[in-house]
């Protein structure tokens, strides 16, 4: 279920990103080109990049791509560094459900104010917060259940 999930998010992802390049070279043609543009480039791209960014933390996170420093952990003991990275797991989770949660409430919050150029709820681009969140949250929790398997 993981790698169709992970394929449907990178798919929404390369979609945003084509968008947004679309809509930045509508604007630069029609600015310079027609000199005037549309009211809604330039607002709807911010919000892409938003939720293309947010797609591949999800991403990053099934992948286990994120940063770290491995040079402490690959000086523990085998046994200490596989506790010690099931427990940045499990903070790491913690930390993933209370943003889609904070998420939520902030999309209620923002749900009766307008974006300035579109007049669109802004619970709208506010949705990809708790979206992508609670994908990683997902994929922490399928990382765990890998790991307690064992390979």
């Amino acid at each position: 279920m993981g790698a169709k999930l992970e394929r449907w998010i990178v798919g929404f992802g390369v979609a945003f990103i084509i968008a947004i390049f679309t809509l930045t070279a509508m604007q630069v043609i029609m600015r310079y080109g027609f000199g005037k543009t549309y009211f809604f480039t330039e607002e709807l791209a911010r919000y892409f990049l938003v939720w293309a960014t947010l797609a591949g933390t999800a991403v990053e996170t099934r992948r286990n791509g994120h940063i770290r420093i491995p040079i402490i952990l690959e000086r523990l003991p085998r046994g200490i560094r596989m506790i010690w990275i099931r427990l940045l797991d499990v903070f790491v989770l913690v930390l993933f459900v209370l943003l889609a949660w904070l998420g939520v409430k902030s999309m209620i919050f923002n749900h009766g104010q307008e974006s300035s150029g579109m007049q669109m709820p802004l619970s709208i681009p506010f949705a990809a917060i708790p979206l992508f969140f609670a994908l990683s949250a997902v994929f922490v929790v399928e990382r765990l259940r890998r790991r307690h398997r064992g390979p």
